[in-house]
């Protein structure tokens, strides 16, 4: 957990560092708008958005996020996603927490067909109704910078309702852990499949006890011990974002020998063909 954290706050910093050069072209598959001043990198969903909205196939921008995927699956999610460290840190607030139900966990290939695919492509790229208009990270690193840096004036309507969004979605974060990941992000949605062709992947812990400490553990509920249990990668799921923390929670914390893995996933996992 520590070195998660470390790794996390080295990312938001590093992610946000530009003194005046970028690599807008480059995209980084994690929440971070790229219309802020300080990012180095393209947010893929507002370049899907742009694309969509001008009827063009982004094929390099898709092909770089199945590129990471392909490597690290949802691993970014966990480890290098700023919004993600944003809700990890939000969650350890005292308040009343609760689970979302199973079926919320569906939401987000929704929000990722509808408002950055489909409706864009029909009203245009500069629509009110694409995602990028409520991105809860645009209006934490845009919308209020903005606004602060007007003099807090009267903030427009669309800010009005970008900030509601925003505050409705840090609630949610506070009282159930990565409710926003689970339930809205579209890059969670793009990437979730991928988990189950990723090179990495979290090694199934050995010998097993039951103890159920793993599920506990899980910040995404996908309950690691079913896959643990069939000798499988407990990562091979759709809403895993590959965070390590079952391993840590477990009293054996040893992989098991190979069972269903390729020689090249052992080896980045740490485990013995």
């Amino acid at each position: 957990m520590f070195r998660r954290r470390l790794v996390q706050t080295f990312s938001l910093l590093a992610l946000h560092a530009s003194w005046g050069p970028q690599v807008k072209w480059l995209c980084n598959p994690v929440l971070s708008c790229h219309s802020c001043a300080l990012s180095w990198f393209a947010c893929p969903i507002g370049v899907f958005v742009h694309y969509a909205g001008y009827g063009i196939f982004p094929f390099l921008a898709l092909g770089m996020v199945l590129l990471a995927g392909a490597f690290f699956g949802r691993l970014l999610c966990g480890w290098v996603c700023p919004f993600g460290f944003l809700q990890d840190l939000l969650y350890k607030l005292p308040s009343p927490k609760f689970t979302l139900p199973e079926w919320t966990r569906y939401v987000k290939y929704g929000v990722l067909a509808v408002t950055v695919f489909a409706i864009p492509y029909a009203l245009g790229e500069s629509t009110l109704w694409s995602f990028c208009r409520g991105c809860p990270a645009a209006t934490l690193q845009v919308g209020l910078p903005g606004w602060i840096g007007g003099g807090f004036g009267m903030p427009s309507t669309s800010l009005m309702i970008r900030l509601a969004i925003l505050t409705a979605i840090l609630v949610l974060v506070v009282m159930s852990l990565r409710g926003f990941c689970r339930v809205f992000c579209p890059i969670g949605a793009l990437m979730a499949p991928l988990n189950f062709l990723s090179l990495w992947a979290v090694a199934p812990m050995s010998p097993c006890r039951s103890c159920q400490k793993c599920d506990r553990a899980c910040p995404t509920d996908v309950q690691p011990s079913r896959k643990i249990d069939q000798g499988e990668p407990p990562s091979r799921q759709l809403d895993c974002i590959v965070c390590h923390d079952c391993q840590g929670a477990c009293p054996e914390g040893r992989p098991q020998k190979k069972r269903n893995i390729s020689p090249a996933q052992a080896s980045i996992v740490g485990e013995t063909p």
